[in-house]
């Protein structure tokens, strides 16, 4: 074994490291909603030409990492991002399925927030039979963002404490 990890000081500067990386994860993937709070809506009607649901954590039910990619009308230059829990997408299947054979087939209303050039973040979405409402996305992405809000502060103070630790340690 290493000499170096045989000192307390080491192991609490790995451990307040280890907090910050998660951290540092945790925000990278919390961006985009969290961004999308402080922008405006904007309303755009299509046809679904081209959903991707990404195939690590597609049907994970893990919030933030849990999601289904769409374009609207064959425009490649605007991919949308539904952030939804295992019960939306259940809910929604039953009136709408981005896997379906006709999904060019049905005319969809798409409620989104741009946080980009090319990225917006879906805050409801409707066809002629169903919608997904405005305080059903956003109560469960203002959720889970208090959630991750709440892990990182967590995660900052283990870190600043283990720091502290690692300086004030004699050995």
């Amino acid at each position: 074994m290493f000499s170096y990890f045989r000192t307390r000081r080491s192991v609490y500067f790995n451990i307040a490291f280890l907090f910050v990386l998660a951290v540092v994860w945790l925000v990278s993937y919390m961006q985009p909603v969290l961004r999308s709070f402080f922008k405006e809506e904007h309303v755009f009607y299509g046809r679904v030409s081209y959903a991707a649901i990404p195939s690590l954590f597609g049907g994970s039910n893990i919030p933030f990492l849990d999601k289904t990619f769409f374009q609207l009308n064959g425009d490649a230059g605007a991919t949308f991002v539904l952030y939804a829990s295992r019960e939306m997408n259940e809910t929604m299947s039953e009136w709408f399925s981005f896997s379906a054979r006709n999904v060019e087939d049905i005319p969809i209303e798409v409620s989104a927030v741009r946080i980009s050039d090319s990225k917006f973040i879906v805050k409801s979405i409707a066809t002629t039979d169903a919608e997904m409402d405005w305080d059903t996305i956003s109560e469960y992405q203002l959720y889970y963002s208090l959630v991750g809000l709440g892990i990182v502060l967590f995660s900052l103070a283990g870190a600043f404490t283990f720091l502290i630790l690692g300086i004030k340690s004699k050995r």
